[in-house]
Order: structure tokens, then sequence, then C-alpha cells
């Protein structure tokens, strides 16, 4: 456990990102800046419960580049792919490792480093980091989606981060975009991550290159059509290769689809894209734009802004750092609320600016 209580002033926090490539784990204070970071290679075949012992390596490394000791830092928060008893610190499962079913993740945590310690999903997680340090400021009601090897989502709504019944809430990649579509390896048949997520974007190209289409894609991996990425393939769009446009804009039209059910069914003020593929930029954002505004009609596109994420790849260890705040904030105030003062009454919690502060929505 910790010897002392955290300083006055600024507080920091352990922001803990376990992806299914790479960990990261940083030291974020309350204004969003991180004070010290370090990763780790995920080494997903190995297990979760490897994996999260690389993450405390991780958060060790992020404490000692930050200059701080653990009696500085007043929690730690980490996003983890897949479903999750979150209170208990427990996976359901997480489809990005092996052997990951029923795996404590804070349990471990907690006792090395002796702080409170929270768990959400990482697209959750990074919902948080974009809503309070990246595009989603100042929006009471947002919507954020990843794009990536599949498509997860996060809602903020009344400025509060919903996760559902049983966490599931936004698992957008999963909602039924055509009934007669490819199959989805959750089992479905037209999910929106089937028709949009990186698989489905390498199959397009490869599809057309296999129909005989001539494009420099091909040329750029020598034929070698299992080393096409989506990166190549919007890289090649904007160098003007027409198959790889193609591929864009007939990705940017599904895209474009499930963002037009998302604002129908959230009626958000924002929209924002992260994750890898987002990075194709224009080629990408103006199919997604020109769909949206063709299919949302009764809530209508124009009260939504479309915007990238800000905050790249460290969304995830600011978002675990915002999340560790909340939590605390939000136990601050029901320990407060249950423990009455000498005259039976509740002493009003002060609001401190920072992380756990609510912010008025944008006109």
């Amino acid at each position: 456990m910790r010897e002392e209580e955290p300083a006055a002033g600024a507080r920091r926090y352990i922001g803990v990102d376990i992806g299914g490539t790479n960990i990261r784990a940083g030291v974020v204070d309350d204004g969003g800046r991180i004070l010290g970071e370090a990763r780790r290679p995920a080494l997903a075949e190995a297990g979760l419960r490897a994996a999260v012992g690389r993450a405390i390596e991780a958060a060790e490394e992020a404490l000692e580049n930050s200059g701080l000791t653990v009696a500085a830092v007043a929690g730690l928060g980490a996003g983890v792919p897949g479903a999750h008893r979150s209170s208990e610190g427990i996976t359901i499962y997480s489809p990005n490792f092996a052997d990951s079913r029923g795996v404590p993740v804070l349990p471990p945590i907690r006792d090395v480093f002796g702080l409170p310690s929270f768990m959400l999903n990482d697209v959750a997680v990074q919902t948080l980091g974009e809503h309070r340090f990246g595009a989603g400021q100042g929006y009471a009601h947002m919507v954020m989606i990843t794009l990536g090897t599949g498509i997860g989502g996060g809602a903020i709504i009344d400025g509060e981060l919903r996760v559902g019944y049983t966490e599931g809430f936004a698992e957008v990649g999963h909602m039924t975009i055509d009934p007669d579509g490819p199959f989805c390896e959750c089992g479905n048949q037209g999910c929106w991550e089937a028709l949009a997520a990186r698989d489905a974007i390498v199959r397009r190209a490869v599809t057309r290159i296999q129909h005989g289409r001539q494009t420099a894609i091909a040329e750029m991996v020598d034929y070698r059509l299992g080393s096409i990425t989506p990166a190549l393939i919007g890289r090649s769009a904007d160098q003007g290769d027409e198959v790889a446009i193609e591929v864009m804009e007939e990705t940017g039209y599904y895209l474009g689809i499930g963002i037009a059910n998302l604002i129908q069914l959230y009626n958000p003020q924002a929209l924002v894209i992260g994750g890898g593929i987002a990075q194709a930029g224009r080629q990408l954002f103006e199919p997604i734009t020109r769909t949206v505004r063709a299919r949302a009609h009764m809530v209508p596109a124009s009260t939504c802004r479309i915007v990238p994420a800000q905050l790249g790849d460290d969304a995830g260890i600011i978002g675990g750092a915002v999340l560790a705040a909340q939590e605390l904030s939000r136990q601050q105030r029901e320990e407060t609320v249950e423990a009455p003062t000498r005259d039976e009454q509740t002493q009003p919690v002060e609001t401190r600016p920072g992380m756990a502060s609510e912010e008025e929505p944008a006109s």
C-alpha cells in the first residue's frame, strides 16, 4: 500500500492501454499531460494473464520515467479490449488474447501498486480521453467510433459515459448493416465491422486485383497480396490510384450508413472517428460525409459534427487517467453523502478543475 497521500495541487494518475499489439502505460496529470510513459509488446498469443504482467512492468517504468513515486499517484485506470465485469476487475472474454476468459486484471495491479484501480473496455476508455481532452471537449452528447481490426464504439450522454447493463453499450461494430453481407466472426451476417473494418477494406482491394484490375497497390507489394494494408490503400488513393479510390469510396459508403444510424439513435453533437484507419483522411471522410448527409434526415446530419480524433495513440492512457479521476471523484461524493457531520448535515464536495470536473456543453 502507499505510504502517504498524494501531495496537494495537481493530481496524477496512471493510465494503462492494453492493446492486442502493444501495451502502453503513462503517468498523466489532471491537465491531461503525460509526465512519463513506457510500452511493451502485447504478445497476445501468450495470453491475457501474461499481458497483465507486462502492463504492470510498463506502468512501473512509466512511473520511473516520470520522476515520481507511487505515493504521488492518486489512482490507476486501464482499458482492455473485450467484455468484462469491470467492477470486479475481471474479463469475461477478450478476443485479442489467448486464454482470456475469467482473467483477473485489476487484482494483480492493485497488489503491486496499492492504488485504487479501475477498468473498462478499451474503446470506452478512449472515449473518455477524447471527451475530456480531445475532439469531444465541451460536448455533453458525443459518440466515438474506432476503426481498426474491428469497429468499436463509446457514447457520452448528458456528459456521462454509458456502458449498459452488461457493459455492452455501444457495441456498434456488430449492428447489422447488410443482412446478406459477409459473415462476421461474432456469428452474425452483415455486421458493420464485417463491411468496413480492416479485413473488409483489404478484401475489396484483393478482389479487384484478382479480377485483373491494374493498380499500384499490387505493384507496391510485388503482388504479395497478403501484405496489403488499409494504410497502403489510403496512400495509393491519395496518389490518385483508381482502384484504391474505389475501395475507399465503398468503405466510406458503409461507414456512412452506420454513422447515419448512430446519429438517429444517439442524437450526438459530435461523432469522433479514431483508430488507425481513420488516418486515411479525406479519401475516407468525404464519402462518409456524403452518405450521412443523404441518409440522416429525422435527426438531421447538420446537427452532428463528424470529426477525427485528436489524441491518437495517447487516447488510451489519457482516458485511463480520466477513468481513475472520475471514479475517485464519484467515490468521494458517495462517501460524503453517507458520512454526515456532527450536525447531521453533509457538506458539499469541492469541485476542482481537472479531469473529474464537468464541462458545459458547447452551444
